[in-house]
């Protein structure tokens, strides 16, 4: 893939020698509850556009034997989330299901992915060979078992008369 950009590109610094770089450690397969902390929209090689999502989940999600190789937590892509044209029924139902599972209201006609940073929801992880390498990939992303703590409404208090 080229990309077109009016900067020159420079030499990058490495703070190892590239030839003793490891393979990190993948993420288990499993649940675990992750943060979106950044939405890109993006075309597939078929000409869909999509929203490639980034999750971050957290050290204290991962086991505490492998918590070392994730010291700023796992970064995970969720690549399935076709934005809608016309009525197309299958990519809007999937969009209103991500949408409850990271615990904003389907009940809208408009969608801003800004909006999503921060949210979190549950996600299932499994592992997977790709072009032979064993890698961890999302297989569905989920309501998280509490509300996000900066989008949680608080319940309306009931006051009884005395």
């Amino acid at each position: 893939m080229a990309y077109a950009t009016d900067e020159a590109l420079g030499v990058i610094e490495l703070d190892e020698n590239l030839s003793d770089a490891e393979k990190p450690p993948e993420l288990p397969a499993g649940v675990y509850t992750g943060e979106i902390q950044d939405v890109q929209r993006q075309t597939s090689k078929a000409g869909n556009d999509f929203f490639a999502i980034k999750f971050v989940v957290p050290p204290e999600e991962i086991a505490a034997d492998m918590q070392d190789a994730f010291e700023d937590g796992a970064i995970l892509y969720w690549n399935r989330q076709i934005i809608p044209t016309g009525k197309d029924r299958r990519a809007l139902f999937n969009l209103k299901k991500f949408i409850e599972a990271i615990g904003l209201d389907a009940n809208t006609t408009s969608i801003d992915p800004n909006e999503w940073m921060g949210q979190r929801a549950k996600l299932r992880v499994r592992q997977e060979r790709y072009q032979g390498e064993l890698r961890s990939s999302i297989s569905a992303v989920e309501p998280a078992d509490e509300p996000a703590p900066s989008r949680a409404k608080k319940p309306a208090r009931v006051e009884e008369e005395v």
